[in-house]
This record gives structure tokens, sequence and C-alpha cells, in this order.
């Protein structure tokens, strides 16, 4: 007996009720102590009831009731959410009661959590491996890719490959600033595009974590481990070691004339996105809310016409000093002043053109982490040293094999019929400069 409930030994079951009632009833609780002689201070006489049971609730362990406190005067006592185990720490919280719902800490009932937990992870894996059983999917051989797959492959697992786990980190693994692409948008794009032609299956080893709770499991892109679903001389599916080189092999020969368009269209894509991450992020360092990303597109479009990435990106920096001075002047917010620095690049350009102006490369620009693609497609397949930055994007499609004029037709040699050239445009005339025969062609425009 606790020496609170003590205090009332000297009363019958009924005087207890009678004083409760009394109590609950608003009875000075002075006149109540003098009343009852009981020797408690005032503050300590709702300790001293003694619980009530509840009829409709059993401890689960001792298999006795479970009682309830007295509820006291104040209508926002804690303890009015919970009864208890006289014989064990078996607490149970009504729900409804408080608006914050607990559940018991006593230790059967953490282990019964735990089991409940682990029968639940048992069963929620099991609809995972047979919703995302690498079993149903055959390889995909890597001779059939696409040249865009095969730089989105080489790009991914540049940055993300475990040869440990034979797998592909997730994307909210990757640590500093190693990137696939320039942007997340963009990482997404190449992430789907591999995993629809599943070139990239999900791993259902992934933590659960990074799956729904659905009877059929949803996979979160940015949390699951991927497999790389391709064979190279076998049907098996290879391993990410072997793959990475046989890929990084294919491509360091070089772009076929087959692939003139595709890597066209890669260029220009990237070199676009370039521009427009960077935007956005020079924005976000100084605090402005970018969100003109489409009118971004269109005019990094038009400026790579006559500049390069690099250059572009110079006069992003301009840009944005111009919008924060714009901020402090006319005293605008800051999302206003972010949407001027698409416009306010074109009216740089314009100027920058017209005054022949040289170009510095900036120190904001000299340690900019490069994507994976990047390094895929300028490095590897293009063999480009400036890393596709320096000059216009005309210049990189002009040295593609298989170029297409301007009425599109493909241009060759003259002499031996090679696709293998070089071309060099001209207002008047193109010049075409086999890489087979080494001979050198003119062509009228």
């Amino acid at each position: 007996m606790s020496d609170f409930k003590s205090k009332l030994q000297h009363l019958s079951a009924e005087q207890i009720e009678a004083l409760y009632s009394e109590y609950i009833g608003g009875e000075k609780i002075a006149v109540l102590l003098e009343r009852y002689a009981i020797d408690i201070a005032p503050s300590s006489l709702i300790k001293a009831f003694p619980p009530v049971p509840c009829a409709e609730l059993e401890c689960p362990y001792c298999e006795v009731s479970l009682y309830e406190r007295r509820k006291s005067r104040s209508a926002n006592s804690w303890n009015d959410n919970l009864a208890y185990c006289p014989n064990c720490a078996h607490r149970h919280y009504f729900p409804g009661r408080n608006r914050w719902q607990r559940d018991c800490a006593c230790q059967p009932c953490l282990a019964a959590r735990e089991r409940a937990r682990q029968a639940k992870a048992v069963e929620q894996r099991k609809r995972i491996n047979e919703h995302w059983s690498l079993a149903k999917r055959l390889p995909v051989p890597l001779h059939t890719l696409s040249i865009t797959r095969q730089l989105q492959l080489l790009a991914v697992l540049e940055i993300r490959m475990d040869t440990q786990r034979d797998c592909i980190l997730a994307a909210e693994k990757s640590t500093g600033d190693a990137r696939v692409s320039p942007s997340l948008g963009m990482d997404s794009t190449i992430l789907l595009a591999l995993h629809e032609d599943q070139i990239l299956l999900v791993d259902p080893d992934s933590p659960l974590e990074a799956f729904s709770d659905d009877p059929t499991p949803k996979a979160w892109q940015n949390k699951v481990r991927w497999i790389a679903n391709v064979s190279l001389d076998d049907p098996q599916r290879a391993g990410l070691g072997p793959l990475y080189r046989a890929l990084h092999t294919a491509l360091s020969d070089g772009p076929q004339p087959q692939w003139h368009d595709e890597l066209v269209t890669a260029i220009k894509l990237l070199c676009n996105e370039e521009v427009c991450a960077y935007i956005a992020t020079r924005s976000a360092e100084h605090g402005l809310p970018f969100e003109a990303r489409k009118k971004a597109a269109e005019v990094a479009a038009q400026l790579l016409d006559t500049h390069p990435v690099r250059h572009i990106w110079s006069l992003t920096n301009t840009a944005i000093r111009g919008a924060l001075s714009f901020v402090a002047r006319a005293q605008v917010n800051k999302l206003h002043a972010a949407n001027t620095i698409p416009g306010s690049m074109l009216s740089l350009s314009e100027r920058a053109i017209r005054e022949d102006w040289q170009f510095t490369v900036s120190r904001y620009d000299s340690h900019a982490p490069r994507s994976g693609f990047s390094q895929a497609l300028f490095d590897v397949l293009l063999q480009q040293h400036d890393h596709g930055l320096c000059r216009k994007v005309s210049d990189y499609i002009a040295e593609l094999p298989g170029y297409a004029d301007s009425n599109g037709c493909t241009l060759f040699c003259a002499m031996c019929g090679s696709n293998l050239v070089h071309v060099q445009p001209g207002p008047r005339e193109t010049i075409v400069n086999c890489k087979d025969c080494l001979a050198r062609t003119l062509v009228t425009t």
C-alpha cells in the first residue's frame, strides 16, 4: 500500500465513495480533509483514492482486471488516457481520449509488436519477390541497345555502380557531387527510360522501405536499388564489372554513321540541360526562387546556336547579378527578379555578339561537377577534350559521321564513299574531309 492510499484506510468503502462524490461535486478540499479526518496535503487527495477496476479490460499476461485511476477535477489530467495492471508493467491507452496515441512499452508488448513487425516484413518481402522477380525478365543483349540507351546505361553505371553487391545504388544513396545527368529531372527520365525498356530492373532485395505496402508493391524510384538486365556474349545476365568494361570499350570506338540523328538529339538535349540546371543551381545559391524552367529551356536552345555552354554559364552569372541588383534597386520580390533572368540572358547575348566579348572561365565553373552522361557522351564516345563545354553545339554535330546537309541529305566522301567524314560548313560551300582516304571535297551549298 502506497503512502497516499494509507491515508484513507480508516474509512469504509462507502465513506470513500461519498468522499469522492463530494470532491467531484466541488466541495472545498480543506473542508473534506477536516470532515473525514484525513492527514494529507490538499493537492495529493486525488492520489489517495483507490483505482477503479475496468470490467471490460483484462491484462493479457496476468489475466486480472485492469484498473483506471480516478478522474480529478482537472479535465487535462495526463493519466485520464490509461488503464494499468496492478501486477505487471502493462498499460492500456484508451484511443480517442488523448490526441497523442501511445503504445504500451512493457517487455511482453514490445516483444509482441516485434513479432508482428517481423511477420509483416516476411509477408511483404514475399509479395515483393513475387511481383519484382528477376526470373520473369529475360536479359537484353547489349548489341541491341540504341546508342542513346548505351550512353544512359554507362552514365548510370559510372555514378551508381556497386560491384561488390553487383547492383546499382538507389538515387538517394548518391554521395557528394556525383550525378547521372545535370538535373534530378533528367536523372528520373533516364532511369524511367531504362526501366521501361527492361534494361534496368528493380532489385527485389532492396530495403522494405523502398516499396509500398500495397498488395502489389510499388517501387519508389529514388529508394530502390537496380539490377542491370543486359547480356553480353551468352544469354546470362552480365555482372556489372564485365558489362561496364564492354560498354566502355564499345563506345570508345567512336560514333558510327547510323547513330547520327540520335547523337544530334543527345548533344542538344544534354547541352540544353547543362544550361538550365546551371541557371537553377546558381539562382538557388543566391536565394532566387527560379521557376521559369520552360522559358529557360527555350532561351537555352536559342543561345546554344551562337554560344558554347561555358559562355552561356558566364551570361547566366551576369544575369543573376542583374536580378539581385533589380531586387535591391526596385524593391521587387525575388521571384519576380528571378523570372527576368532568361530575357536578360538573351539581351546579354546580343551585346556579346555585337561587342565581340572575350569570355573567361568563371571561378564558379572551374570545379563544376560533371555528370556521368556528359562523360559518356563527350569524353568516351566523342572524345572531346573540352568536355562539350567550349564549342558551339553545331561544331560537335558537324564532326559526327554521316553528317546531313541542310536539305537532310547525308554527306559522304566523293572519292571512296565513306560516311566517316569531318564536315566544315561554310556560308557558300561545305568542306568534306574523309577520315578513311583523307580526300577533301567541296560541296556547294
